[in-house]
């Protein structure tokens, strides 16, 4: 069943919630310091909440914050149904509190409701594995992050390139890359992602130097909109090339168009809404691609969206972007993902089974409240 504008609530809410980081994440496109989320809570006769969350990252290319914060009023406020591609996160959020309730009412999991729909097997799958994200502007920080992560278990690591202040030469990637490979081992999952920051040629250069290290693959390793140039990239064959910030908007369908790669890294949250997510699964099945889902640093309602869905349409053996929990100071709710062994456990329900803390709410900020 597809959520739809129908399903019976009788008070909506939209709530400000603001989550810091632990420390600024160091990315190409800029340091993010802090995520603040718009938490939808959509209530029906019976008292059952369902939850949504946008937590807009303009720097990645979603709408901003008072932009959302005005798309989710509309909605709120009996706006027609459809998406704004330009409103991405704000959708995903009505999207998720709207399946969440209904999955509530019809008394079963939201994973579950996912997985049907997907077409998926028998079930969802009880965790998804999870890529630790190493941080650190020179190779002895990587290595200090590394190790923390090799000690709780984790198999698969992922590096952010071109983000060392003042120093953003392939010299000084290469070698936070090789400090890296060394702590985690040979046998361990190395992704590298290098948010736009490269031209064409350059990229090229960086796809060469780095095969010596077994690299499953570079993320976004040029401009999003240069779709023919990843293409070429996707073809020299050197190391694997993924594409992430070319998914937004409009670009999800281009990349399919032109079968420009074959590795989709899809946050949930940029796409639009669970039933967008949904179509891409299928759409990426039949070019044979890779799907692995990741987050905008959410808090826990968005980040246990994205891993109901990863738990009901996730490739069996693939490593997912999700772990982003722990780099949040403070959160919607703490301890809804914990990781063991590089494994994060499916939310099971019932609906989403995520639910704001009652001293998040207390503290939150009351922006619009809808009684009908």
């Amino acid at each position: 069943m597809t959520a739809d504008p129908s399903v019976p609530w009788r008070r909506g809410r939209l709530l400000h919630a603001a989550l810091p980081l632990v420390r600024p994440l160091a990315t190409a496109h800029g340091p993010i310091e802090r995520r603040n989320a718009l938490v939808v809570a959509l209530e029906d006769d019976e008292g059952r909440v369902g939850w949504g969350e946008a937590t807009p990252l303009p720097e990645f290319g979603t709408e901003g914050f008072e932009a959302c914060r005005k798309r989710l009023v509309a909605r709120l406020g009996g706006a027609p149904s459809g998406s704004d591609p330009s409103k991405p996160c704000a959708d995903f959020a009505w999207s998720t509190a709207l399946r969440d309730l209904a999955a509530q009412r019809a008394g079963e999991g939201l994973a579950a409701q996912l997985c049907r729909e997907a077409g998926f097997g028998d079930g969802p799958a009880s965790a998804v594995a999870s890529q630790a994200l190493v941080a650190g502007a020179t190779p002895e920080e990587v290595v200090a992050s590394a190790r923390g992560f090799v000690e709780k278990g984790f198999r698969a690591f992922k590096l952010k390139l071109a983000v060392s202040p003042g120093a953003r030469g392939l010299g000084v990637d290469l070698d936070r890359v090789a400090a890296l490979r060394q702590v985690i081992g040979p046998e361990a999952l190395l992704r590298l992602d290098a948010n736009e920051a490269w031209s064409e040629a350059e990229a090229r250069r960086a796809l060469v130097a780095f095969a010596c290290f077994d690299v499953d693959y570079v993320e976004q390793p040029v401009a999003r909109g240069d779709v023919d140039a990843l293409g070429r990239l996707a073809a020299q064959g050197e190391v694997a090339v993924a594409a992430d910030e070319a998914l937004l908007g409009q670009g999800w369908r281009d990349l399919l168009a032109a079968e420009a790669v074959g590795i989709w890294i899809a946050k949930p949250a940029a796409l639009g809404s669970l039933d967008v997510a949904l179509e891409l699964v299928r759409r990426v099945a039949a070019q044979d691609g890779r799907l692995i889902w990741s987050t905008l640093i959410d808090g826990a309602i968005g980040r246990g969206a994205a891993r109901a869905l990863a738990g009901a349409t996730s490739a069996p053996g693939e490593v997912h972007g999700l772990g982003t929990g722990p780099l949040l100071a403070a959160d919607l709710r703490e301890g809804t993902d914990p990781v063991r062994d590089g494994l994060l456990p499916t939310p099971m329900g019932p609906g989403l089974g995520i639910a704001p803390e009652g001293a998040v709410l207390e503290a939150a900020q009351a922006l619009h409240e809808v009684v009908r």
